[in-house]
Parts: structure tokens; C-alpha cells; sequence
């Protein structure tokens, strides 16, 4: 078993004792974890059936030193630049916490990894969030 995948266990292991129980926990990507897709719409393949409300979380899985996440504007999504990022995680796995209604991007800046489509949109609402 990899040191990521128990650092992983244990992360989700402390947010469900400490969390709210209405509140749903989303590991971006499933399986596949926070890293290079196969296609460039993966990650927001996964997303689309789900619900993501305020009071949920997000786990992105990933190695420290492997990857990283940055949380940008919309217009850096759409264009991948990752020039004026408004918060970055370099220690995974990062574990976020919904806090407000909104809309919230999600990318990669290693190497060309938001290009191939390591990144995520969603929008949080009111209600309880669900896996779909």
C-alpha cells in the first residue's frame, strides 16, 4: 500500500469524525485522482452528475511533489494560465472546504496538465450537495 493512498485513508477518515453529517465528501476524479486525464473532459465529465453544496468538502488526491492544485479566476481557467493563481496546494492530498455559493476552477500547473485536462469548474449552491 503507498504512503499516498494511506495519507488519503487517514484525511478522510478525520473529516468524516470532524465534518457535518449532512455535508458530502467528493474525491475529484474517483479513482483516477487529481492527475492527467485520459481525455480533456474527464474532470468535468465527473463533476456533471453531481451536486456540491456549501458545508461540503473536496479531497484531491494526489502525491506531494507529484502534482499540485491552483485555485484560479474563470477567465485563467479558460485560457490555463496560471500566471495570478488566487491560492496554490503543493502537499497532498488537499482537502477543501466549500464555504460560499459560487462558482470555483480548479487547475494543475505542472507541465502542460491543464492543457490535457487536469481541471475542474463547478459551482457550489445552497442546497446539500450529492454524488449524482
Amino acid at each position: 500500500v503507498s504512503l499516498g493512498l494511506v495519507l488519503l485513508g487517514c484525511s478522510v477518515m478525520a473529516t468524516m469524525l470532524v465534518g457535518s453529517a449532512s455535508a458530502m465528501l467528493h474525491v475529484v476524479g474517483g479513482r483516477q485522482g487529481w492527475d492527467v486525464p485520459d481525455n480533456v473532459t474527464f474532470y468535468q465529465d465527473w463533476a456533471k452528475p453531481r451536486t456540491f453544496g456549501v458545508g461540503d468538502q473536496l479531497i484531491f488526491p494526489y502525491r506531494p511533489g507529484s502534482n499540485n492544485l491552483l485555485i484560479v479566476k474563470k477567465k485563467d481557467y479558460e485560457a490555463c494560465d496560471m500566471s495570478d493563481p488566487i491560492d496554490i496546494y503543493y502537499m497532498g492530498p488537499t482537502i477543501l472546504n466549500l464555504t460560499a455559493v459560487g462558482d470555483y476552477y480548479y487547475v494543475s500547473s505542472s507541465g502542460r496538465h491543464c492543457e490535457y485536462g487536469q481541471r475542474l469548474h463547478i459551482t457550489v449552491g445552497k442546497g446539500p450537495g450529492s454524488s449524482g
